[in-house]
């Protein structure tokens, strides 16, 4: 299959895993603390180029909340567009491009990913009357169980998913 098909590929792949895997993890209610939709999001970026991990990462959340209703449009499937955007891309850029190893290009993107979603709650806040400082240390530490799952799971199947194209 040509590059730019397989791409197309498992970013739709990734993108309807990014719908599906919330419902399952919101009937358990367990949606906000693990972050679901951000595994599939994230897996994407090990195996499509930025371009692509930067749409998948970035139309996710709208499709999701298109479909599902969750995430609400605004502002959670904004933030979220934004944060899959710079999660998925990030990783797809310390990995496939500058062929940083899985660990190093995981937490990288886990990192910048809360940078990114930090930097848009505060730039919101003000519109919706919050304190920033509440809700930036307060979406930090949401994200840890979050995190957490991601970091246990993502390296495994990259690993074996890798392992199976090759």
């Amino acid at each position: 299959m040509p590059i730019r098909n397989r791409e197309i590929v498992f970013s739709a792949l990734f993108i309807s895993l990014g719908v599906i895997i919330p419902i399952v993890f919101h009937k358990f209610g367990l949606g906000a603390v693990f972050l679901p939709m951000f595994l599939p999001i994230l897996i994407c970026g090990f195996f499509v180029n930025p371009k692509f991990a930067i749409t998948t990462g970035f139309l996710t959340p709208y499709i999701s909340s298109i479909i599902t209703g969750m995430p609400p449009l605004f502002p959670f499937a904004f933030v979220m567009s934004f944060e899959g955007a710079a999660l998925s891309g990030s990783a797809s850029l310390l990995f496939n491009k500058l062929k940083k190893n899985l660990w190093i290009s995981l937490f990288l993107a886990l990192f910048f990913q809360r940078v990114v979603f930090v930097l848009l709650i505060i730039i919101l806040a003000p519109f919706f009357q919050l304190p920033e400082k509440w809700l930036s240390i307060t979406a930090i530490t949401s994200g840890i169980p979050g995190i957490i799952l991601q970091i246990a799971i993502v390296p495994l199947f990259v690993k074996k998913f890798k392992t199976y194209l090759t």
